[in-house]
C-alpha cells in the first residue's frame, strides 16, 4: 500500500470512529439529563469530570503523542529495536504514573471539593463537600488505566496502524454511555437511590469503558505482533539509545502534546475566570449571567465538538506520516501530505460549519429548548470549529517536522491574546464576544503555524487557496438550499416547537448534504480531494 494510501487508510478509521464516539457523546446528555432530573442534579457528575481531566493530563504527560512520534521517526529510519525498547518501557512507566496519580487524586479530593465550594457563588448549595469528594474518588480509578490505553494507542499509530485506535475508541464510548445510562437508571429508577448514588456510578464508567478498550487493543496486538516481531529482527541499524536518552526525547516531544492539548480548555477557562465579571461590568443582570455562561461552555460547546473531534482524527492521523517524510528528508512528499490533508480537512470542517450557522435555532431547541441567547451563540460559535480544526491540523504538522519548541510560544500567543480581548470583547457583545475572542486568538495561532511550517517544512500554501476557495462556494451554495428549507418551514410551522425543530432537521441536513456532494463531485473538487475514492463513492451512489 502506497504512503498517501495509507495516511487517507488512516484518516477515514479515526474520523468516521471519531464522529461515531462524538456523536454518542453529544446523544447521550438527553437521556442522562431526563434520568438525574436537571441541570442541578447534573452539577455533581461536572464536579468529578473537571479535577479528572486535569490530573489526567499529568498522568498521560502527552506521552502517547509522544510515543506514535517517536515510534514513527526511528522506524522511518529502520531503527525498530529502538522503537520496541521504547513502547515497552512506556507501558510499564504509563501504569505506574496511573497508580501515582491515582493516588494524588484520591488524597486532593477533600481539598478540590473545597475549592470548588469557594468558586459557588449560590447560598444555597445542593452539594457538600462529603459529596464531591466521594465522587472524585469514584472517578479517580480511571486515571489507572486510561494513560496506559492511550500510550498503548499512540504505539499503533506509531507503526501507522490506526484500526486498533479507532475501535478501541467507538467501543469505550459504548461502553461508557451503556454503564452510565445503564447504570445511573437502574440505582435511581429501579432500586430507589440517590441522586448521589446515580452520578457515582455514572462516573465510574469511564473506568469500566477504559478496561474494555485496553482489552480490545489486546486483541489487535496479538493480531500484529508476529509483523512487528518482523521488523524488529530486520533492524541492523545499530542505533541503540538510552533509556535517559529516550525519555529526554519523549519529554521533549510531550510538552508541545500537552500545551496544544490544553489550548482550547485554557480558553474556556479564560472564559469562566472573565465571563460574569465582564457581563458585570456591561450592567448584564445577575439572573442572567450563569445561564449564559452555560450556554457558552456546555450548550453549544456540546454542539460544536462534532466537527472539531473530526480534527482531531486528522491531526493524529497526520503526524506519524509527516514524521517519516521530514526525516527521510522527502520535501515533496511532505507537501503532498500536507496539501491533501488540510484540503481533506476542510472538504468536510466548512460545510459543517456552515450548516450549523444557518440551522443554530432548530439545532439548539432540538438539543435543548429553544432560547434567543442560546442559538444567537451557537450561530457566532460555529465557525470556531474551523479555526480549532486548522489549529489542530497545522499544530500536529509543526511537530512532526520537528519545530514542537516554536509551539508553546504559538499557544502562549494564542492565550494572551484571548485574555486581553475577553472582557472588552464580552463587554461589548455580551457572551457572544466570548466567541469573537476565541476566533481572533486561534487564527493568530494558525497564522503564526503556517508560517512556521512554510519555513522549515518548506511548503507553499498558495497551491490550496483555489482549491479551499471552492470549498467554501459550495458551501454557500448548499447553505442558499437550507435556507429554502428553512424559509418553507418557517411560513408554515411553528420552529420554537421541538418536534418541529427535530423534523426540520431532518429534511434540511439531508438536503444540504446532497446538494454539497452533488457540487463537489460533478465538479471535479472530491476527485481532486478524495482522489480514488470518489469512484468508488460514485458506484455505491448512481446519483454522484
Amino acid at each position: 500500500m502506497s504512503e498517501n494510501n495509507k495516511m487517507y487508510r488512516g484518516t477515514l478509521f479515526l474520523t468516521v470512529s471519531t464522529f461515531i464516539s462524538q456523536l454518542l457523546g453529544m446523544l447521550y446528555i438527553i437521556p442522562f439529563y431526563g434520568i438525574m432530573g436537571g441541570e442541578e442534579n447534573l452539577a455533581l457528575y461536572g464536579y468529578a469530570y473537571t479535577p479528572y481531566t486535569i490530573m489526567l493530563s499529568v498522568a498521560s504527560a502527552g506521552v502517547p503523542g509522544a510515543v506514535s512520534k517517536f515510534v514513527a521517526k526511528y522506524n522511518a529510519l529502520g531503527a525498530f529495536k529502538t522503537s520496541e525498547k521504547l513502547y515497552k518501557s512506556s507501558l510499564v512507566v504509563m501504569i505506574t504514573s496511573g497508580f501515582l496519580v491515582f493516588g494524588l487524586l484520591w488524597f486532593l479530593a477533600p481539598l478540590i471539593a473545597d475549592i470548588q465550594l469557594i468558586a459557588q457563588t449560590d447560598a444555597e448549595l445542593a452539594w457538600n463537600k462529603a459529596d464531591i469528594t466521594n465522587i472524585i474518588r469514584v472517578i479517580s480509578f480511571a486515571v489507572i488505566i486510561v494513560p496506559f490505553m492511550a500510550t498503548w494507542r499512540g504505539i499503533f499509530q506509531g507503526f501507522e496502524s490506526f484500526g486498533p485506535t479507532s475501535v478501541s475508541g467507538v467501543v469505550e464510548q459504548i461502553v461508557r454511555i451503556t454503564v452510565l445510562l445503564g447504570g445511573s437508571f437502574i440505582a435511581i429508577k429501579v432500586l430507589g437511590g440517590s441522586i448521589q448514588l446515580g452520578n457515582q456510578v455514572a462516573v465510574f464508567a469511564a473506568f469500566i469503558a477504559a478496561i474494555s478498550a485496553a482489552f480490545v487493543l489486546f486483541v489487535f496486538w496479538r493480531k500484529r505482533k508476529p509483523q512487528i516481531k518482523k521488523q524488529v529482527d530486520s533492524d541492523h541499524t545499530g542505533i541503540n539509545l538510552s533509556y535517559k536518552t529516550m525519555y529526554k526525547e519523549i519529554i521533549t516531544y510531550a510538552v508541545p502534546f500537552i500545551v496544544i492539548g490544553i489550548t482550547f480548555p485554557m480558553t474556556m477557562f479564560i472564559d469562566q475566570l472573565t465571563h460574569n465579571n465582564a457581563l458585570a461590568i456591561a450592567g448584564v443582570a445577575e439572573e442572567y449571567r450563569d445561564a449564559w455562561f452555560g450556554m457558552l461552555n456546555i450548550t453549544t460547546q456540546k454542539l460544536v465538538m462534532i466537527p472539531v473531534g473530526l480534527a482531531s482524527a486528522f491531526a493524529i492521523s497526520i503526524l506519524p506520516f509527516i514524521t517519516k517524510s521530514f526525516q527521510q528528508k522527502r520535501f515533496d512528499d511532505l507537501e503532498k501530505q500536507v496539501s491533501s490533508m488540510v484540503v481533506m480537512q476542510m472538504f468536510f470542517v466548512i460545510p459543517a460549519a456552515i450548516g450549523m450557522m444557518i440551522l443554530a435555532a432548530p439545532l439548539y431547541t432540538a438539543f435543548y429548548s429553544f432560547n434567543e441567547m442560546g442559538i444567537k451563540i451557537l450561530t457566532f460559535y460555529a465557525p470556531v470549529c474551523i479555526i480549532i480544526s486548522l489549529f489542530s491540523m497545522t499544530a500536529s504538522i509543526v511537530q512532526g517536522i520537528d519545530k514542537q519548541n516554536l509551539t508553546v510560544f504559538v499557544v502562549l500567543s494564542v492565550l494572551a491574546t484571548k485574555a486581553l480581548l475577553n472582557i472588552p470583547m464580552i463587554t461589548k457583545f455580551y457572551t457572544v464576544g466570548a466567541t469573537m475572542s476565541t476566533i481572533i486568538a486561534l487564527f493568530i495561532g494558525v497564522i503564526l503555524n503556517f508560517i512556521i511550517i512554510k519555513k522549515y517544512g518548506k511548503f507553499h500554501f498558495r497551491k490550496i487557496i483555489g482549491t479551499l476557495f471552492d470549498i467554501v462556494l459550495y458551501g454557500i451554495v448548499m447553505l442558499l438550499a437550507v435556507e429554502i428549507v428553512y424559509f418553507l418551514f418557517m411560513m408554515n410551522f411553528d420552529i420554537t416547537n421541538r418536534l418541529v425543530s427535530v423534523s426540520l432537521l431532518a429534511v434540511a441536513v439531508p438536503v444540504g448534504v446532497i446538494v454539497y456532494f452533488i457540487l463537489t463531485f460533478k465538479s471535479g473538487l472530491a476527485d481532486k480531494i478524495l482522489g480514488e475514492r470518489a469512484n468508488s463513492i460514485r458506484r455505491r451512489l448512481k446519483f454522484l
